[in-house]
């Protein structure tokens, strides 16, 4: 069974609205944690994991790396949240995958008419 993978990242996410980094520079809008979501597909079977995906902590940011929520976009996405992804996607991989496996093999929904109501 093939199975695609789709990474998604979503606009659901935790902010501190006022922060200072490790320079010194105070920002607003630091994006502290991102709902990642990863998507397996195959055939008619799919399955969604998502989990709350921490970033590092304003401490360890400069001027230089910081990019309010406000600006962030799948077109401007920064290196950051792209190796946020690429830490999560193999811990939830498996999970997919046994969701797709659980339907593949379930048995057909039928009811049991004597235990209707």
């Amino acid at each position: 069974m093939a199975i695609t993978f789709t990474k998604i990242y979503t606009d659901r996410v935790e902010i501190t609205p006022k922060a200072t980094l490790g320079d010194g520079t105070e920002v607003t809008d630091y994006v502290d944690a991102m709902v990642m979501e990863v998507r397996g597909v195959s055939g008619n079977f799919s399955a969604v994991r998502g989990e709350s995906v921490s970033f590092a902590k304003p401490s360890a940011k400069t001027a230089s790396d910081y990019v309010a929520w406000s600006s962030l976009s799948a077109a401007s996405r920064p290196t950051w949240v792209t190796s946020a992804m690429t830490a999560f996607q193999p811990t939830v991989t498996a999970d997919v995958v046994a969701m797709i496996e659980a339907q593949f093999n379930a048995s057909v929904n039928t009811s049991v008419t004597a235990w209707a109501s």
